[in-house]
């Protein structure tokens, strides 16, 4: 079954029942773009992990104005002047 990305709007084969689960495309700049979409915190070298008494960890950013960004992928001018 053909099915369209609900953020990107791009084409992907997947099977009903898989897309009710994930109505996602699984191309990675689609997911950066919508973690940089929904605001989400960057955790890469921004966070503290506590240990629980339970068995548990606390994962809390250090600095949690610190927003995800969505990594862009230039498009080379090849054959332009």
């Amino acid at each position: 079954m053909m099915c369209a990305c609900k953020f990107c709007g791009s084409a992907f084969k997947r099977s009903g029942r898989a897309y009710l689960a994930n109505p996602f495309c699984g191309e990675r700049q689609c997911y950066e773009e919508r973690l940089e979409a929904s605001g989400a915190i960057d955790l890469r070298d921004n966070h503290r992990i506590t240990l629980l008494d339970n068995g548990y960890m606390k994962i809390e950013p250090i600095d949690p104005t610190k927003l995800f960004k969505a990594t862009r992928k230039e498009v080379a001018d090849v054959g332009r002047k």
